[in-house]
């Protein structure tokens, strides 16, 4: 199962402002800004929503940070809700992603390092700064510690990834082992960093050549001594430079999903420089290539890319020109149907004709390349047949209150995916890679003297593993379907305080417990059938227990995904998203007491809902 290696934390998303305190050159390269100011303390927010203080204990930790576009007099940014941000729906909100270099909680203080190369907002932003300027920032919402469990770990990334190399080396476990590649413009953008026993720390220097344009990190990774055992592999920098690594770390080395970690810090990409400040991009005359890929995503376009992702175009490619020959050979397929799959990517920018029969992916088509693109387009996959069956239940869903999706295939999706191991194995391990970043915040929310819990529903053995892990005397049983069981002791092993027990959340409990947690699924259900669980989750309660109903909620921070799953739900369902009245709905509906709502991690509601004690 694909969950990382490394320890993660998540906490509420908070928005704040803050001042620049100092500014500083570390090198030629990076210029250093520092923050500070009350709002890293726990506040309330101008509307009333309470604000976290300040938090980043991970060596990599994120965070937003939002500049004036050049057409307006301030800077867009997001208003803090309940432990999430609500972002202005305007397409001049400017925004740019940065690593927290260091966080000092006794000064109060937030160094931001941005790389002094290049055309944009963040870096101009940098340039000008100046002490006691104000800048609103957004997050972070997670850390991420050390990986666990490994011999060595390897750490790469050019510049942008300096920051966080930087705060990790000062911050490495003592006794760990790892090797350390760090890619810079030249010689003179070193810096002193401290070098842990155990641990290798190689420079390297493009000499003049523009970031983003060698393969310089590959190959120093490629050519470095594989140390023995399990490694966990740190990768981060330009996107397409990185897309060779992670083949080869995944594919050449053998290294699974959860002992990888590259990321894609920035693209390198034409830019349009502004006429009336050199300093920034045209934002109109650039074109962002990510938002020309989600706009493609839809019917003709979506559906070619999705056959591309199914059929491994990107890899067979492998970003060089290849032939139709060549691919057809790759990918085995026919070669008629391929040309004109081919001829209809290069029609809407996704492939180019090189002429002499050669075609290569354009930027836009090397998203393909991106494995979280991949795991949610391809045919074969669990994410796309759900999305392909709701959408062609919808009409009916839409006419008449009910899909026709049992009439079109013989029987529903659900059950489809339940006789498909396949299927199973693959939402199986989806909903526990998800629920890795819930299941922390959601266990520290159930009270400790919950002694025996049931869960049932999605990702049903993450959370109770979470459980029994903050909860040393605390009991749990799974309720999942059999063929569900097999794969979950799989991906999961087997606890001493876990149990799994054939059955569905529409069934009674043999042995009452002290708390029934139902995750996720209620949204599959129609209100009527989700009444019932909420009556059988009762039925099982010992006097005082509670019942637990945790997942999203449908309010004024949705957006079109989240209406997309609503409408995909209901048409293969009946059920659907609900809002906090509709849930509320729901337990009176079922005879229950009125439930406590609290909010878990990203903005997820958990529903509390206590028996009588007699």
């Amino acid at each position: 199962m694909a969950r990382s290696l490394r320890p993660v934390e998540v906490f509420p998303i908070t928005t704040r402002y803050l001042t620049v305190l100092r500014v500083s050159d570390v090198s030629p390269g990076m210029r250093r800004v520092t923050l500070g100011g009350e709002q890293l303390r726990a506040h309330v927010a101008a509307n009333g929503f309470p604000v976290a203080a300040f938090r980043s204990d991970g060596v990599d930790d994120e965070f937003k940070l939002m500049f004036k576009h050049p057409d307006l007099d301030e800077a867009l940014g997001p208003s803090q809700a309940d432990g999430v941000v609500n972002w202005p729906r305007d397409p001049k909100l400017l925004m740019r992603t940065y690593t927290v270099r260091r966080w000092d909680p006794v000064a109060g203080e937030i160094d931001v390092d941005f790389v002094r190369h290049g055309v944009g907002p963040a870096s101009s932003w940098s340039y000008r700064a100046e002490p006691g300027e104000t800048i609103q920032i957004a997050g972070p919402k997670s850390s991420a510690g050390h990986p666990e469990g490994v011999a060595w770990t390897l750490v790469a990334g050019d510049e942008t990834a300096l920051p966080a190399i930087g705060r990790w080396l000062e911050n490495w476990p003592e006794g760990a082992r790892g090797q350390v590649f760090v890619e810079i413009a030249d010689e003179s953008h070193r810096q002193d960093l401290p070098v842990p026993d155990g641990v290798e720390l190689t420079w390297l220097s493009r000499d003049g050549a523009e970031p983003g344009t060698t393969t310089l990190l590959f190959d120093a990774i490629r050519g470095a001594e594989w140390w023995d055992g399990t490694v966990f592999a740190w990768v981060s920098g330009e996107t397409l430079t990185l897309t060779p690594i992670r083949r080869w770390l995944r594919n050449e080395k053998g290294l699974p999903k959860e002992q990888v970690e590259v990321t894609g810090y920035w693209r390198r990409q034409e830019v349009a420089v502004s006429e009336s400040d050199a300093s920034l991009p045209d934002f109109e005359a650039t074109e962002d290539e990510r938002d020309r890929f989600d706009e493609l995503a839809e019917i003709a376009p979506g559906f070619a890319l999705r056959v591309a992702a199914t059929i491994g175009l990107a890899m067979a490619f492998d970003a060089s020109p290849r032939t139709l020959d060549e691919l057809a050979a790759k990918t085995g397929t026919d070669r008629t149907g391929l040309g004109k799959l081919l001829r209809y990517l290069t029609a809407v920018g996704v492939a180019e004709d090189l002429g002499e029969g050669r075609f290569q992916l354009t930027g836009v088509g090397r998203e393909l390349e991106d494995d979280h693109h991949l795991e949610e387009l391809r045919l074969d996959g669990v994410h796309a047949q759900r999305e392909l069956a709701g959408m062609l239940a919808l009409l009916a869903a839409v006419r008449t209150g009910s899909g026709d999706d049992v009439r079109r295939f013989g029987k529903s999706f659900a059950q489809r995916v339940a006789d498909d191991t396949a299927l199973l194995t693959d939402r199986l391990e989806h909903e526990a890679e998800t629920a890795v970043y819930f299941a922390g915040a959601l266990a520290a929310k159930v009270p400790a003297d919950v002694s025996t819990v049931v869960v049932a529903g999605e990702a049903s053995a993450s959370y109770a593993r979470a459980l029994v892990s903050a909860h040393p005397e605390t009991h749990v049983t799974v309720v999942a379907a059999p063929s569900e069981i097999e794969i979950l002791r799989r991906i999961h092993g087997e606890h001493e305080r876990v149990a799994y027990q054939p059955g569905s959340m529409l069934e009674a409990r043999p042995e009452p417990v002290d708390a029934v947690l139902l995750t996720g699924r209620l949204n599959e259900l129609p209100d009527a059938d989700a009444v019932h669980v909420l009556k059988q989750a009762a039925a099982g309660l010992n006097p005082g227990g509670r019942v637990l109903v945790f997942g999203d909620v449908l309010d004024e921070l949705a957006r079109d995904h989240d209406y997309e799953d609503d409408l995909i739900d209901f048409a293969l369902s009946g059920g659907g998203g609900r809002s906090h009245e509709e849930y509320l709905a729901l337990f009176d509906a079922a005879g229950l007491a009125a439930p406590e709502r609290a909010t878990v991690g990203w903005g997820l509601t958990l529903y509390t809902s206590v028996s009588a004690t007699d």
